[in-house]
């Protein structure tokens, strides 16, 4: 957001519409915000940094966990004391899964709107409480196609479809954002085309399933046609396929979506567990041997692919015996990275029927023994590409190693080289690491600048992350 110092004379004046906005949760959740962002400042809105500069205050919270709406309920309560004459507004899954009467339960909130009904913010300046809620489903999720970039201009999240028709027990996303919706291939390349107008040459493709995408569009169109779409777009360089569901990513799916040129060596594909007991109850709907022989099947398609899963430990009714074939399964697998949460019992779930019979300290107990496999087992699956050339892209540049934290990255094999570098350090990502979600690639930065694409060499990793020299790629 823009600063605007501390300079009385800088402060908006008292008819200037002006926004602050602030987001919680994923990254779908930042779309939304881009998007209401983007539309506000069509309408004439100017972007403060500050909530009691702002004439609208929104704040575009989380309930997918209990910590998430806590975590909501706390920052709205801050901006209602940090706020000046401006309106205080709460959009998103907090408001749509109305756990809570915000307006009642946080004094100041003057407005609340639920997920996808960012196009009524503008009004609200005007008063008004936000009118009906609506059902998910009804939601416009107007504004894409100018969202006003949050990160860096060289990546960008393409939502491609909201809401899910799968009926996961542990998951409350159907009820917070409805039933899947794909968008059209012309909307989303029309959205892609003004991303990468403002700069973007990696779309990271979003959505609840991504491998459904299209189920439900007249003439039924697959994911390897909307790669095929945006692989049109010169300037663009990286397609990036988050969230493939393990039963709907099949051969022939992978096939056609690694077809396209532009879609990485990279895939996020979620297992939650290996245990069939466990991942019966979950309503899950695979067989973890037969997804094995998937994973080994996708690895002989698509050589030196990075694999991305996560994990869920403490399900209702998972034992011992469950936690030992979730460990053993994921060191047979040897995933590149993996994210490890507990279970949360949640209303608007099926699993709020089950008991929530895992005592918590028992869950983190479990997580941490799943995180200790992951350790080794990302630690052996990153040294397979030491001496390597890769091509990078740089998300951040350092003013030195210090600022950059990398003396307290873990690297455990090849050369380190961190106590001969000077000056700025620069942090990147190979194709194999999506961007805020995985480790990456820490090299010395002389004269490279955010968001450039080059060849560097591994020459060292630990877990999550290498360290690269780039002159070794420029002297070959």
């Amino acid at each position: 957001m823009s600063s605007q110092g501390d300079d009385p004379a800088a402060r908006p004046g008292k008819h200037e519409r002006t926004v602050y906005l602030d987001t919680l949760g994923c990254e779908k959740n930042t779309v939304d915000s881009e998007g209401a962002l983007g539309m506000l400042i069509e309408r004439g809105f100017r972007v403060v940094d500050d909530a009691a500069d702002a004439s609208l205050i929104v704040l575009n919270t989380c309930a997918f966990l209990q910590s998430a709406r806590q975590e909501s309920l706390e920052r709205l309560r801050e901006l209602a004391d940090e706020k000046g004459d401006g309106r205080l507004v709460a959009m998103g899954c907090l408001v749509q899964g109305q756990t809570h009467d915000l307006l009642r339960d946080v004094p100041g909130l003057d407005a609340v709107i639920g997920v996808g009904q960012y196009d009524r913010l503008a009004a609200l300046i005007d008063g008004g409480d936000g009118g009906p809620l609506g059902t998910p489903d009804e939601a416009p999720y107007a504004g894409y196609g100018t969202r006003a970039l949050l990160g860096p201009t060289h990546v960008a999240h393409l939502k491609i479809a909201e809401g899910c028709n799968q009926k996961c027990t542990f998951c409350k996303i159907p009820a917070l954002r409805g039933s899947q919706r794909s968008r059209s291939i012309p909307e989303l390349l029309a959205e892609a085309h003004a991303l990468v107008a403002q700069g973007v040459r990696e779309l990271i493709l979003i959505a609840q399933n991504s491998s459904a995408w299209g189920i439900d569009l007249p003439g039924q169109p697959r994911l390897g046609d909307l790669c095929r779409a945006l692989d049109s777009i010169p300037e663009l360089k990286w397609i990036r396929v988050m969230y493939a569901y393990p039963p709907m990513f099949n051969r022939r799916l992978a096939e056609d979506v690694w077809s396209v040129d532009k879609v990485v060596s990279y895939l996020d594909i979620p297992v939650q567990h290996a245990s069939a007991r466990v991942l019966e109850r979950m309503e899950r709907g695979y067989d973890p041997q037969k997804f094995l022989r998937q994973i080994a099947e996708l690895r002989a398609m698509r050589p030196g692919i990075m694999l991305r899963s996560t994990a869920l430990v403490g399900f209702p009714g998972e034992t011992e015996d469950d936690v030992v074939l979730l460990l053993d399964f994921l060191d047979d697998v040897g995933f590149d990275h993996l994210g490890t949460f507990t279970y949360s019992h949640e209303e608007k779930t099926t699993a709020f029927a089950m008991e929530d019979d895992v005592d918590a300290s028992e869950k983190e107990d479990r997580r941490a023994r799943v995180e200790s496999i992951q350790w080794d087992v990302g630690l052996a699956r990153k040294q397979e590409w030491l001496g390597r050339e890769v091509e990078l892209v740089i998300d951040e540049v350092f003013e030195d190693a210090e600022d950059a934290l990398v003396h307290s990255v873990a690297i455990e094999a090849g050369s380190d080289l961190r106590e001969s570098w000077s000056g700025p350090v620069a942090f990147g990502r190979s194709e194999g690491f999506c961007y805020e979600v995985d480790g990456g690639v820490f090299l010395p930065a002389a004269g490279l600048i955010e968001g450039q694409f080059l060849r560097a060499e591994l020459v060292a990793c630990g877990p999550f992350d290498f360290l690269a020299d780039p002159r070794k790629a420029e002297e070959r």
